[in-house]
């Protein structure tokens, strides 16, 4: 209870003050305790934050494995959108965690930039395995390397969505994910045509 409390309490202290400003005094006050009783259950700083992300990249890759799961006997096009729907809610939802995000990927700290690297390449491998046979099911006429291709390019247009989560109020999100949306029909539409 104790741990998930600092972990908590790690991620929201890096949305507020990024990694070097979220000092160990500042966690410990946060949830009530000395700050030396962190190290009862992490060694270092490094070993908490490490621990903090990858609570909280495990918490967004639950999550869109559960979006996608929910959405797996849909159309292709209806996949993509509650994917797109599914991260934007997700992290609306939990604005402190997507600030730190936000921050986490912008400017890694050079501590955490390996195994930050690490985990963004296995949730795009399991997105693009995941994506690519829903594609496959329902366009048989498109190879795997246009599949792969097609998920990549919609792996961008997601990133670029959720980009904009403080940027755009709900109505210019809305629009941002029906244009997105439009862009993979094309995509897929063309490789059809292409056959």
């Amino acid at each position: 209870m104790t741990r998930d409390k600092i972990l908590e309490a790690a991620i929201n202290q890096y949305s507020l003050f990024n990694y070097h400003g979220a000092t160990m005094r500042k966690i410990a006050e946060e949830v009530d305790i000395k700050p030396a009783s962190i190290y009862f259950f992490f060694k270092n700083k490094e070993e908490l934050f490490v621990a903090a992300f990858q609570m909280l990249l495990e918490k967004h890759l639950l999550e869109m494995k559960k979006v996608l799961n929910e959405a797996r006997d849909k159309s292709i096009l209806e996949i993509f959108h509650s994917l797109l729907i599914g991260t934007i809610d997700y992290h609306k939802k939990n604005m402190h965690e997507t600030n730190a995000y936000i921050s986490l990927i912008t400017s890694p700290p050079s501590e955490i930039n390996r195994f930050l690297q690490e985990h963004m390449k296995n949730f795009d491998y399991w997105l693009i395995d995941s994506l690519t046979d829903l594609i496959k099911r329902d366009k048989p006429s498109i190879s795997n390397r246009e599949a792969s291709t097609i998920t990549k390019q919609f792996l961008l247009l997601m990133d670029g969505v959720f980009w904009e989560i403080n940027l755009y109020d709900e109505e210019e999100l809305c629009e941002q994910i029906y244009h997105a949306l439009h862009i993979i029909a094309i995509l897929l539409g063309g490789y059809e045509h292409e056959k």
